[in-house]
């Protein structure tokens, strides 16, 4: 009876906590007077509290298609062992992965159920819900959880979001410049310079260009988790092929995104590869788990750097990202600083080591697989891209630091103005060290790119002469390239 009465009393406690929260931000939303909301804030650290989580919670709500699938299902995909058909399953309820909605062949209580919730983004207590975007696919059903449930899963929504918006402003404060510009400059004295003029001087970043950012961040994160997850074989099945899950798990989460949604991803993930991957190489000459438990044959040395690096991050994108990737970036010039964290990274390599070694050393690492996404649907047997649809459905933006450089001067004569864009798009646009087009400058909005002095790409006419396979140019190009 006593432990009945404590228990009511909690349950009574919390509820009127929530209530009041609710009455706070009640409050804070019909206070029109900005003067005024701000003294509120002043005056209260209960209100500053539910102001601030109050606004992140609704400012992450514009990214709930990513904040609300990582929210509700991050603990489970890190921690629970799942068949390829339980993680397409999961995959059903994220409505931008490459899988087709059926209702009658996913039980409701694991996929997209449809929710009979209405309105915007609310914090639990509240009626409101979320409606779908789409008329063919419902709103995923945990999006109710989320608004209407227990507030756990809100404060991961709020906690998810700061660590994003967080990385978001390091990434725009380290990479708001014209690469090629600065790389362009006579001595490296005055290099450093054009690029701190351009990070401090430089037009702010729009709030177009941070919710790319921010966006990009949040599905590069869902597709680490897919990817990491701990894949086991179907029921019945003895075996299972990892690298085909892996490259699968990516499909689904990168196959329904447009051309410039996925360079988006891919520019970020190699922000975070060129930031620690000088931290990991400081460690490697007392590391023992991948020196020793995957390196010991005679590697070629650019193989040995893939091998290392490529698990290191694939451990840091599992386990770290986001919430401890700042401390990883602020002290990346200082790697003794991140012995203990390398150290965490170390153990989770080894703890995830196969039995068989060998069997992981073909293992595709995030890294690569998502570096070559359009690459290997350009060039797959199976490809579900042609060059036609590159050519007509992927807009050009200005990445180009002289008029008519596209690439096309690097293939042959014939090319045909498709396969100059494809090869453009899927190999020029891959390579960081080009010095013709920028990498890194896909993130930014066109009208930022153009007072860089960028300009589009120019692909010539076809002229006269038998015509070529365009893929088979591609992948003439991607040898010469040497995007392997």
């Amino acid at each position: 009876m006593t432990t009945a009465t404590i228990t009511m009393n909690h349950q009574t406690s919390h509820d009127a906590t929530t209530t009041v929260n609710c009455n706070r931000l009640t409050i804070m939303r019909s206070t029109s007077e900005r003067q005024t909301l701000n003294s509120l804030v002043r005056a209260s650290a209960l209100f500053k509290t539910a102001y601030e989580d109050g606004m992140l919670f609704e400012d992450a709500s514009k990214y709930k298609e990513e904040a609300y699938f990582i929210a509700y299902f991050a603990d489970s995909l890190r921690n629970k062992p799942r068949a390829l058909s339980d993680i397409d399953i999961v995959l059903r309820s994220y409505p931008s992965a490459k899988i087709a909605y059926s209702t009658t062949s996913v039980s409701t209580t694991t996929a997209a159920r449809p929710s009979t919730s209405s309105g915007t983004s609310a914090r639990p207590g509240s009626s409101a819900g979320a409606t779908s975007t789409s008329t063919n696919i419902p709103t995923p059903w945990y999006h109710a959880r989320i608004l209407n449930g227990p507030a756990e899963f809100s404060e991961k929504v709020v906690a998810n979001h700061k660590a994003i918006v967080e990385l978001s402003e390091q990434f725009i404060s380290r990479m708001k410049y014209p690469t090629l510009v600065v790389n362009n400059a006579t001595d490296s004295k005055e290099a450093a310079a054009l690029k701190e003029k351009y990070l401090k001087e430089g037009t702010p970043a729009t709030d177009t260009e941070k919710e790319t950012i921010i966006r990009g961040l949040y599905r590069l994160w869902l597709i680490s988790l897919i990817y990491g997850a701990n894949i086991i074989p179907e029921p019945g099945d003895r075996n299972i092929d990892s690298d085909f899950g892996r490259f699968v798990t990516c499909y689904r989460c990168l196959g329904n995104l447009k051309y410039w949604d996925v360079k988006v991803v891919q520019i970020l993930m190699a922000f975070f590869m060129k930031e620690l991957k000088p931290v990991f190489w400081y460690f490697k000459r007392i590391e023992k788990v991948v020196n020793e438990g995957f390196l010991k044959g005679d590697f070629p040395e650019a193989v040995a750097e893939e091998i290392y690096t490529g698990h290191y991050f694939n451990a840091f994108m599992t386990t770290e990202f986001p919430h401890n990737a700042t401390a990883w970036l602020n002290n990346s010039v200082k790697p003794l600083l991140l012995s203990e964290r390398f150290s965490t990274l170390s153990s989770v390599i080894k703890f995830t080591t196969p039995k068989d070694p060998n069997e992981e050393l073909l293992r595709l690492f995030l890294a690569k697989d998502v570096r070559q996404w359009h690459i290997r649907e350009l060039q797959g047997p199976r490809s579900v891209v042609s060059g036609r649809e590159f050519e007509e459905n992927v807009p050009l933006k200005p990445l180009c630091r002289i008029l008519g450089d596209g690439l096309g001067h690097k293939l042959a004569d014939t090319a045909t103005p498709a396969v100059k864009k494809s090869a453009w798009l899927a190999v020029e646009l891959g390579r960081q060290e080009s010095t013709e087009t920028d990498f890194w400058g896909g993130v930014w909005g066109d009208e930022r790119l153009r007072e860089w002095g960028y300009c589009l790409p120019k692909f010539e006419e076809e002229n006269t002469g038998a015509k070529k396979v365009w893929k088979g140019h591609l992948r003439r190009l991607s040898s010469k390239l040497k995007l392997k």
